[in-house]
């Protein structure tokens, strides 16, 4: 589960580098884009496909914002040009939205911004979104120890250079 998304992750960051942002990839970096090219599904799945390539095997919840509105849906296909999400209340076609992933198993939170192209709206209401842009990578914040260590806390300040703002005497 955690390590498909990690994935798609990566080679969309990598995508994006290249074609979005046009940053020329180094060889080794064109060497890993095109084996995750070839390890991923090239199409928008739909959430009802059971592609062991795409179908996660424990759905995830996501949340999403669309035209400042906030939803929420279950992340069940993924590949690497979209995402197959159910959802009660899916946005608009052509509808660019941000869909936020939590994978709790790693500690991370995936955001992809994304555009809606598909819709269901009987049955199980759902969408398929494709990614557009640069997505980021978030590690979700832990627990506390409880414990203090000494070597976290923050360098004393440096008393200012002569001729700084402060008042001098």
């Amino acid at each position: 589960m955690g390590e498909k998304l990690e994935r798609i992750y990566e080679y969309r960051v990598l995508f994006a580098k290249e074609r979005e942002l046009q940053i020329p990839l180094t060889p080794q970096q064109t060497s890993r884009m095109q084996r995750l090219r070839e390890q991923l599904p090239v199409r928008v799945p739909s959430v009802d496909e059971r592609d062991p390539y795409t179908l996660l095997t424990t759905p995830l919840p996501v949340q999403f914002i669309a035209a400042g509105r906030f939803g929420s849906g279950t992340l069940r296909n993924v590949s690497a040009e979209g995402l197959a999400i159910a959802t009660a209340e899916a946005p608009e076609l052509d509808q660019r939205i941000i869909v936020h992933v939590q994978e709790a198993l790693h500690g991370l939170e995936y955001t992809f911004p994304c555009r809606v192209v598909s819709r269901v709206v009987k049955g199980v209401t759902a969408m398929g979104v494709a990614f557009e842009g640069v997505p980021t990578q978030t590690r979700l914040g832990g627990r506390s120890s409880g414990v203090w260590r000494a070597d976290s806390t923050p360098a004393p300040a440096a008393p200012p250079a002569r001729g700084t703002w402060r008042n001098q005497r």
